[in-house]
C-alpha cells in the first residue's frame, strides 16, 4: 500500500511539473484564431455556391463555337462587332483558367482551415511559445488577408464567366451572320 502512495506522490509531481512548464492559452489569441477559423469556413461556403459547371458550360461553348469565331475575326468587322466577339471569346477562353483557380483556392481554404484547427488545438494544449503563437497567427493572418483577395477574385471571374454565358445567344446569332467581303459594304 505504502509503495501505491508513493508510486501515486511520485506521478503526481512529475505531472505538476510538466504542466507548470505549459503555457496557458490566451483568450485573446484564442478568439483571433476562431476568427480566422469564421473567416475561412465562410469562404469554404461561398466557393461551395458558386457553380463550377457554368466553367465547364462556357469551355464547351468555346470548342463548339471555334471555328465560328476564326472565320468571324478573319472578316472585316466593325469596331462594335469585333469588340463584342473579341470580349467574348477571350471570356469563354478563360474559362478553364478560372475553373483551375477556383479548384485552388478551394483547396488553399481546406489547407488553411486545417492549419487553423490545428493552431487552436495547440493554443488550447499550451503546446506554443509565446513567440511561435505570435508568428503563427500573424503568418495565418496574412495567409488568410491573401486567401480573401483570392476568394473576391473567384467570385468576380464566376461573375464575368456567368455574365458570358448569358450573352452567348446574341453571339450566337453574330457567329451564324456570314461574313461581309469588303466590296459589300
Amino acid at each position: 500500500m505504502k509503495c501505491g502512495i508513493l508510486f501515486a506522490a511520485l506521478f503526481a509531481l512529475i505531472g505538476s511539473s510538466l504542466a507548470s512548464c505549459r503555457r496557458a492559452a490566451d483568450p485573446r489569441e484564442i478568439a483571433t484564431v476562431d476568427s480566422l477559423i469564421t473567416t475561412l469556413h465562410a469562404a469554404r461556403l461561398t466557393l461551395n455556391e458558386l457553380d463550377t459547371h457554368r466553367y465547364t458550360t462556357a469551355d464547351s461553348i468555346l470548342g463548339a463555337a471555334r471555328a465560328g469565331f476564326l472565320d468571324r475575326f478573319s472578316d472585316t468587322l466593325d469596331k462594335a462587332t469585333a469588340a463584342t466577339l473579341g470580349d467574348q471569346f477571350v471570356q469563354l477562353r478563360e474559362a478553364h483558367r478560372r475553373a483551375l483557380e477556383h479548384r485552388r483556392v478551394s483547396q488553399v481554404v481546406a489547407h488553411g482551415s486545417e492549419r487553423l484547427t490545428r493552431l487552436r488545438n495547440d493554443l488550447i494544449n499550451g503546446a506554443l511559445k509565446e513567440d511561435a503563437v505570435r508568428q503563427a497567427i500573424a503568418k495565418e493572418s496574412t495567409a488568410a488577408k491573401a486567401l480573401e483577395r483570392s476568394v473576391l477574385q473567384v467570385i468576380e471571374d464566376h461573375r464575368a464567366n456567368q455574365r458570358a454565358l448569358e450573352r452567348q445567344v446574341g453571339i450566337d446569332s453574330l457567329l451564324a451572320t456570314p461574313p461581309v467581303g469588303i466590296g459589300e459594304r
